[in-house]
């Protein structure tokens, strides 16, 4: 198991993670690089005296390389104590080795510098490296080393030395083998509470952008039903009007008064629409008033508008409505799409048909127009009309057919699962 990574400062304070206690340890935290150079240069400092004053106590110190040897040792180990946050393992091994390289010279090991590497390990990899660690160097430090010593010169007077020295270097790694376990689990701990932390955000983030792109196509499917349908209608009636403005001049008139009133309405569900998303918006969400919710109430102004623009429509409608306002707007929106697109693409119909099933579980709503066979006309609208079909049966838990007919039009089927609750 690897160190935790850090958390930035920016992320903690966005994360309302209180500042760590004193400068100082702030300080190390923000310079680990730092701390590790200047302990490598304590150590070397310590380390190259002991092996200098050793043999110069003894009167036995000489430039000569073999007494250079414990110079040269202590100068890699404290080297490799820079790398101990990052590569514990090489740094207990390069530790091993010096004291191997001690025993054969017939130096002084260095007890405190394997101390640190094993320490490292806990700390930095993991509590089972640090055990394997510490168990490698009980064994070569109790155990082996002294047994090749007593063979290398069986001296009983050596042994009354190596058995305190043993028992040294084995409380010297066990209290090392403690701290580590200690420091290192809470470091691990710490590093899990930040990864969660982390994560707990990063997902709160994500449920924000998902609500926000979730938010921004229901308005686009209501701007949609809005304007789409008041638009075509209109349109429709425009064209109506311009042809009878001569021949017909009466229905000419109603033809043009009828789009006002058409594009009246249009403004007030669009004002509705806006309004919605104002500074009232929970306010206006809870007593509806803001936003255009229109049921089946509504489906019959809506067919009269379709057939003021020359669309003959008809409905059949089985059995008894749903209750849930929610569905209820969901069957008039798909209708008014339908309608919509079959006023848009269908070539002269002879009649729409709608039929709303409401008898068995799966509420049909079906919208079939009788248009002339030919080729696909072209798309004048922006493509979000069945999508958004499609995606109001899809919250509602249907599902969508749309497709040509063999003798020529085209069908939209729209199938919903009634809920126990929507009925």
């Amino acid at each position: 198991m690897r160190e935790p990574a850090p958390v930035a400062a920016g992320e903690a304070r966005a994360m309302g993670l209180p500042r760590p206690p004193g400068a100082l340890g702030r300080f190390w935290k923000t310079h680990p690089w730092l701390f590790d150079v200047l302990l490598a240069a304590g150590y070397l400092v310590v380390s190259a005296f002991w092996s200098l004053v050793t043999p110069l106590s003894s009167g036995v110190w000489s430039p000569a390389w073999p007494y250079m040897i414990p110079l040269f040792v202590s100068v890699v180990t404290s080297a490799s104590l820079m790398l101990r946050s990052h590569r514990p393992w090489l740094t207990y091994l390069v530790f091993g080795a010096g004291a191997v390289v001690a025993f054969v010279t017939d130096t002084v090991v260095e007890t405190f510098g394997v101390g640190l590497a094993v320490y490292a390990l806990f700390v930095y990899r993991s509590n089972r490296s640090g055990w394997i660690a510490f168990g490698i160097t009980v064994v070569g430090g109790v155990l082996v080393l002294p047994a090749l010593d007593w063979l290398r010169e069986p001296d009983p007077e050596r042994l009354f030395v190596s058995v305190p020295t043993s028992v040294l270097f084995l409380a010297v790694m066990l209290i090392a083998a403690l701290l580590g376990v200690n420091v290192g689990d809470r470091r691990r701990y710490i590093g899990a509470i930040l990864d969660r932390a982390n994560q707990l955000a990063r997902e709160r983030d994500q449920q924000a952008r998902i609500a926000t792109l979730a938010e921004r196509a229901r308005i686009t499917r209501e701007i949609h039903d809005v304007v789409a349908h008041s638009v075509s209608v209109m349109v429709s009636l425009a064209d109506g009007a311009d042809a009878l403005a001569e021949k017909d001049p009466q229905r000419s008139r109603d033809a043009v008064q009828e789009i006002g009133e058409i594009g009246r309405q249009s403004l007030v569900e669009m004002r509705q629409l806006l309004g919605a998303l104002g500074d009232d918006t929970a306010e206006s969400e809870e007593d509806g008033s803001l936003r255009p919710n229109p049921g089946l109430a509504e489906l019959v102004p809506l067919v009269e508008t379709f057939r003021t623009a020359g669309l003959p429509v008809s409905v059949r409608t089985e059995g008894s409505s749903p209750s849930s306002p929610a569905l209820q707007n969901t069957i008039h929106r798909i209708v008014q799409e339908a309608l919509t697109n079959a006023l848009r693409y269908a070539k002269d119909p002879r009649e729409v048909r709608v039929l709303l099933d409401f008898r068995d579980d799966v509420l049909v709503i079906e919208v079939t127009d009788d248009g002339q066979p030919g080729p696909p006309a072209a798309s004048v609208g922006s493509g979000r009309g069945l999508v958004g079909v499609r995606e109001r049966a899809r919250l509602a838990g249907g599902t969508v057919q749309t497709g040509p007919l063999p003798d020529g039009g085209w069908r939209v089927r729209v199938e919903i699962p009634e809920q126990e609750d929507q009925r």
